[in-house]
């Protein structure tokens, strides 16, 4: 829908009141291929609303940053991903057969440009290939609707990727892809939340030749911007805009990222109340850079915030602490230990007990033996999470090899990795019955017998999701053969039962040691699956 545009762009100076946000200017401006448009500038806020109210000579910027919070006009709110909202209510669509407010994404390729455009990976992943479901799926996964780039320079002479909706829909849906237009002057503008870790465009269309723009700019937690249609010079072309764009210029061979998290009609103090914060999705995962919107729950602000320890103050997130792996985040099925030793196959899941005692761990979600690892168990507990189950009593557990197998064969024996680096352990889980945290040192699966002589910590039962950090000093072997738990094969989750009992536990975090006393509590049931993707 991109084609080439020729920019006649004059500036017109802004005032900045109150305050400015930064040193970085975003611009205003009318693109035609038949007119010439005005340019209208603005400082970038450093409050949760940046405000760019217009007038017919041109507009002014006003910045707020009152120390008072004045309470935003949720009645204005069109669209919100914080509350589960899937389709932007522009109003111009009311019997939902047109598709108008359907979220996408889209890259600079109509104009010869190979930017690649990517929701996150196996998301959208179903039979019916509907794309209602697969923004629902977006939005239940991210939080919000969220997107990659991966910028490649064509023909065109932008690269650029972006997401966007259409404001009236299209004319006849799986017949021809023909835009309706509509009016929305009585927005007065718009008010977006969004994130994102490259400069965003916004882009009101009325063909696909013609739009008006104004820049954002670059967002590290989500925040919440508003513009006039006057500040656009688009007063007159609201009254049948097509398609509303947030597009992220790049560079060849760079990655961007974007999320949008609500959408409203113009109001000076703002539109949509979002509850969350921007958490980006580390490394060694599929979706490694994309911008989630997380539950503020979990990041409350210092005046309650609480830990599970019962210290006031500000607390720190679990997932600060969980930097080898972090499971709501992590669907590749493995943690990250940085000590694989070639063989690609350390940080991978596995279960283990007692043939004798029959005792094994019963998975919420059905394992098949051509899998390699417990993908779509993480991706419906947001963790790996199970039963403990015992016939007679004995041991079972979970655990992750720390080098992989030995490249030297040995049926699949795990190597020795030194993981004196890490300073210790932070584990974050929940669990019915107290788990062992065993370090083991053995490469010949004799580890359920010898498990009483590894060293070890313990982590207490608890029905609410618990961070406990521990030095290897804090690792205790049996005193006749002390063993140092920084030579380790594999790290062991152990649970011992009596016969017949049954026990729910998950494991949602795991990292490096870190002094970290005042861990924020997590207010969900944590033996309750996240259901990432329901059954449509």
């Amino acid at each position: 829908m991109f084609r080439k545009i020729l920019r006649l762009v004059t500036s017109v100076a802004m005032l900045c009141l109150v305050a400015c946000f930064d040193d970085n200017p975003s611009d205003a401006s009318v693109v035609s291929p038949e007119s010439s448009g005005t340019s209208v500038v603005s400082g970038e806020s450093s409050s949760s609303v940046e405000t760019i109210p217009g007038s017919s000579a041109g507009g002014s910027a006003v910045n707020s940053s009152s120390s008072v919070k004045t309470p935003k006009n949720t009645a204005a709110c069109l669209w919100n991903a914080s509350k589960g909202e899937n389709l932007v209510n522009t109003g111009l669509d009311p019997d939902s057969t047109r598709a108008a407010g359907l979220w996408y994404v889209f890259g600079d390729d109509p104009d010869g440009g190979l930017t690649e455009s990517y929701n996150p990976y196996n998301v959208c992943d179903y039979d019916d290939g509907s794309e209602y479901n697969c923004v629902k799926a977006v939005i239940e996964y991210c939080g919000c609707y969220c997107a990659e780039f991966i910028f490649r320079k064509g023909t065109s002479a932008e690269i650029f990727g972006g997401m966007g909706f259409n404001v009236a829909g299209i004319e006849e849906p799986k017949v021809s892809y023909v835009l309706r237009d509509g009016d929305i002057s009585d927005w007065g503008g718009i008010c977006v939340t969004y994130a994102a870790d490259g400069d965003v465009l916004l882009r009101l269309y009325t063909d696909d030749d013609t739009f008006y723009q104004t820049e954002f700019g670059k967002s590290t937690e989500f925040v919440e911007k508003c513009v006039t249609w006057d500040a656009l010079n688009a007063a007159e072309a609201s009254k049948h805009a097509s398609s509303i764009y947030f597009v992220m210029p790049g560079a060849d061979s760079t990655k961007g990222h974007l999320s949008i998290a609500a959408v409203g009609k113009y109001d000076a103090n703002g539109a949509c109340e979002v509850d969350g914060y921007a958490y980006v999705l580390p490394k060694k995962s599929y979706n490694e850079g994309i911008i989630a919107l997380r539950s503020s729950s979990s990041k409350q602000s210092s005046s309650e915030q609480s830990s599970s320890s019962g210290i006031a103050g500000p607390c720190t997130t679990p997932e600060s602490v969980s930097d080898l792996w972090y499971g709501p985040s992590d669907i590749y099925g493995y943690v990250n230990t940085g000590l694989d030793n070639g063989s690609e196959t350390s940080g991978y899941w596995f279960s283990f007990g007692e043939e004798e005692a029959d005792t094994y761990v019963s998975w919420p979600v059905m394992q098949y033996e051509y899998e390699t690892s417990l993908d779509p168990l993480i991706e419906e507990c947001g963790g790996v999470c199970g039963t403990f189950k015992y016939r007679d009593e004995g041991a079972t557990g979970i655990g992750f090899n720390v080098a992989g197998e030995a490249l030297s064969g040995n049926n699949g024996v795990p190597d020795i990795a030194d993981v004196s680096a890490w300073g210790g352990l932070c584990v974050t889980y929940a669990s019915e019955t107290d788990m062992d945290v065993v370090m083991s040192n053995d490469t010949a699966f004799t580890y359920i017998k010898k498990m009483a002589l590894m060293p070890k910590i313990s982590l207490p039962k608890s029905v609410e999701v618990k961070t406990v950090c521990s030095k290897w000093s804090d690792f205790v072997s049996a005193v006749e053969t002390p063993s140092d738990p920084t030579r380790v094969a594999s790290i062991l989750f152990v649970a011992y039962g009596e016969a017949d009992a049954a026990n729910r536990f998950k494991v949602i975090g795991v990292g490096k040691y870190t002094d970290a006393k005042n861990v924020c509590k997590q207010g969900a049931d944590p033996f309750v699956s996240r259901q990432l993707w329901p059954n449509f």
